[in-house]
């Protein structure tokens, strides 16, 4: 009787530990860079001009962009990839699509993006806010 016990908890403990390790999410590879981000404004360097943004949103995670516009939706959503050099601190809009298209330059100019493959310089990323830099513009996003 005790070896009946003895075997089924042993059973019952083994099978409680795969059933955890089976469930665990992917972690995110940058924690400070990934996650969701409010769009708050684009700062245009040649003019110093600064506008405010009404709900634009970016999404970013393993290397995957979602640019959302929440406020007017009068603009797409904007899926695409994007690589992050941690090094060097830049981050690269490779990719960007409408559905199967490419998005035009005044679609992604929206979100703050002048094209596809526009290199970000990375001034701030701390988790809670983030600041970017390119040739053109500069953004400053919050956190979410």
């Amino acid at each position: 009787m005790y070896q009946v016990k003895y075997l089924f908890r042993t059973l019952c403990i083994v099978s409680l530990l795969a059933l955890l390790t089976a469930c665990t999410e992917k972690a995110p590879v940058y924690p400070d860079l990934e996650g969701n981000w409010k769009l708050e404004r684009i700062e245009t360097n040649a003019t110093g001009n600064t506008e405010s943004c009404n709900r634009l949103y970016w999404a970013l995670q393993l290397g995957i962009i979602k640019l959302n516009d929440r406020g007017t939706n009068e603009n797409p959503q904007i899926i695409g990839a994007y690589l992050y050099d941690e090094g060097a601190k830049t981050l690269t809009m490779a990719e960007m699509y409408i559905g199967k298209t490419v998005p035009t330059q005044q679609q992604l100019q929206v979100y703050g993006i002048p094209s596809v493959g526009t290199v970000f310089n990375v001034l701030q990323c701390d988790g809670d806010n983030m600041v970017l830099r390119c040739e053109e513009y500069t953004l400053y996003l919050r956190s979410f």
